[in-house]
């Protein structure tokens, strides 16, 4: 007869059960603060404009002029 994941792991010892939960709560935590971090610095949004796109202004591809 086959047993459920759950069966399998209710019949771990108490000890063992906690260190598995407190090992997935620290991974839980550590990815919180690393996606935090990442995406401080990886966010497109929060990056400066550069000064040479600035300058540029807007590509004339999309300046159409459509009142003529």
């Amino acid at each position: 007869m086959a047993t459920s994941l759950w069966d399998q792991y209710k019949a771990l010892p108490p000890r063992t059960r906690m260190y598995i939960g407190l090992g997935v709560m620290a991974f839980a935590t550590a990815g919180l603060y690393i996606s935090d971090a990442m995406e401080e610095k990886l966010d497109p949004a929060r990056r400066p404009v550069k000064a040479a796109a600035a300058a540029a202004g807007p590509s004339s591809s999309s300046n159409n002029d459509i009142s003529k």
